[in-house]
């Protein structure tokens, strides 16, 4: 299981770095500039099951973890198992990277 503190090496290893602008007081959000433009990536302070990705990439927009239990109507829901990742942080990671590609229903 991947843990926050891993997660953001691995996202410093991936180029990101924290963001001099923080999108929110209750989340921390890494940014990435290159050749294609600006990523943004937000996460909340207190869970993993959801976090924002922004920017030129493909896999923009606000993912959520899946319930089975509750229907969500707002972003996109992501079955991290499906996808075979232990937790969204790791679907994060795998969205950035581009080892994960989501299709967007609609």
């Amino acid at each position: 299981m991947l843990t926050r503190r891993q997660f953001f090496a691995r996202m410093r290893k991936n180029g990101f770095s924290k963001s001099r602008f923080q999108l929110t007081r209750v989340g921390i959000t890494y940014e990435k500039n290159d050749e294609s433009g600006r990523v943004t990536v937000t996460i909340p302070k207190h869970h993993e099951s959801t976090f924002h990705i922004l920017g030129n990439t493909p896999n923009s927009g606000i993912f959520h973890e899946q319930h089975p239990d509750r229907q969500v109507n707002w972003g996109i829901s992501v079955n991290p198992a499906a996808l075979g990742r232990n937790n969204m942080l790791e679907v994060c990671l795998g969205l950035c990277d581009g080892s994960i590609m989501l299709q967007r229903e609609g």
